[in-house]
């Protein structure tokens, strides 16, 4: 089962919607943890299976955390800014442990991370936007999830693998 997750677009509603068309036949499910500056009802949500608010996401349509059921687990979306996540990532795992969460995907700081912690994906994918962290390139995820393992491979803005952002944690 694949997800791809991306965050932190800021407007680019063209690479939002090129990401999307590029990827919807390749992935069971595509969600967004906020900041995209698109109104709640716009088109574009018809083809993203979860998609939360940021702080610069001024419509009130949108929900501030979901939860997402999957074959796979739970997937829970929250875009950070609400639970600390300048801070660390306590508030937010906690958060996401609370809704019974195997996955916790946010945005907000801009830099990407991936971490296994007690059988649960902790995750960042970067921003489609400006990158804040080590890493230069604007970014978004996909997330592979097999039986003994979960693959993790960040993609830049034109869907190329970046071959150093590859993380496998088993299961």
């Amino acid at each position: 089962m694949k997800f791809l997750v991306m965050s932190d677009n800021h407007g680019r509603y063209l690479k939002v919607q090129e990401v999307i068309d590029t990827w919807r036949d390749k992935v069971e499910y595509i969600f967004h943890t906020g900041d995209t500056e698109f109104p709640s009802d716009d088109v574009i949500w018809d083809k993203v299976d979860g998609v939360v608010t940021g702080n610069m996401d001024f419509d009130r349509g949108y929900r501030k955390q979901m939860v997402v059921s999957t074959p796979v687990g739970n997937v829970f979306l929250a875009h950070g800014h609400l639970l600390g996540v300048n801070r660390g990532y306590k508030e937010i795992f906690e958060a996401g442990k609370k809704q019974n969460a195997d996955f916790i995907f946010h945005g907000h700081t801009h830099r990407l991370y991936a971490e296994y912690i007690d059988g649960v994906l902790l995750m960042n994918p970067g921003s489609l936007n400006q990158s804040r962290g080590e890493h230069p390139e604007r970014t978004f995820a996909v997330v592979d999830v097999l039986d003994e393992k979960i693959e993790i491979q960040f993609y830049d803005d034109e869907s190329q693998p970046i071959e150093r952002l590859h993380y496998v944690f088993n299961r």
